[in-house]
């Protein structure tokens, strides 16, 4: 028995080849379409939705750490000034002794008249402080304001060189005739500022019932 060899005709099956694979596309187009695109599209919508939200909260912790950080800032200053209060300026009474004793070292270290230093204060009611100024004259070279200033500046007494006014004087102006102002600031005590406060009341209202 002789065998039959099967022979198959590559262009007998090309048009239900075309058609197969034509199907099997279509049909994974329809898939594409029907599950898988809504699934990328949904997932694309929630990743941008979620980085979103990420950029929102990244926003909204940095405000908070500003804000922190502002609060923290004001509560450091308010601490510094209750120091500053209580522990440098003192009050008049207090401190008083100390300033008058500090100047005079200066005039004698400079040799300035004590009896020419002028002496004025006043009250700044907003602040709650006194300041107390005091013109001091010196005469000399640059050198030696420099070292009165150093020496200012060295002092524990919180005083402040607020103003320098210079006039030459004699020798060619060598010599300088100087009016140094210097100034401190003590604070008030609690019975004055709520003499301050109740003073400032009427004066409030009455400005108000102007307007």
């Amino acid at each position: 028995m002789s065998e039959r060899r099967l022979r198959i005709d590559i262009r007998q099956l090309q048009t239900p080849l075309i058609i197969v694979l034509g199907a099997w596309a279509v049909a994974a187009l329809v898939f594409h379409f029907v599950f898988t695109r809504p699934r990328v599209v949904e997932f694309a919508s929630l990743a941008d939705g979620t980085g979103t939200k990420q950029r929102e909260l990244l926003e909204r912790k940095k405000l908070v750490e500003e804000r922190e950080a502002y609060l923290e800032l004001l509560q450091r200053a308010r601490t510094d000034l209750t120091v500053l209060r209580s522990d440098v300026l003192s009050t008049r009474d207090a401190r008083m002794v100390e300033v008058e004793l500090e100047i005079e070292a200066l005039c004698n270290q400079f040799n300035i008249n004590l009896d020419r230093v002028s002496l004025d204060h006043e009250v700044l009611e907003a602040e709650e402080l006194d300041r107390m100024e005091q013109v001091v004259p010196l005469e000399g070279g640059y050198a030696n304001l420099r070292r009165f200033l150093h020496a200012v500046e060295e002092s524990d007494d919180f005083l402040i060189v607020e103003r320098v006014a210079l006039a030459e004087g004699q020798e060619g102006g060598v010599m300088l005739e100087l009016s140094i102002t210097l100034t401190t600031y003590f604070d008030l005590t609690e019975a004055e500022k709520q003499r301050l406060r109740q003073q400032a009341g009427p004066r409030r209202r009455a400005a108000a019932g102007s307007t």
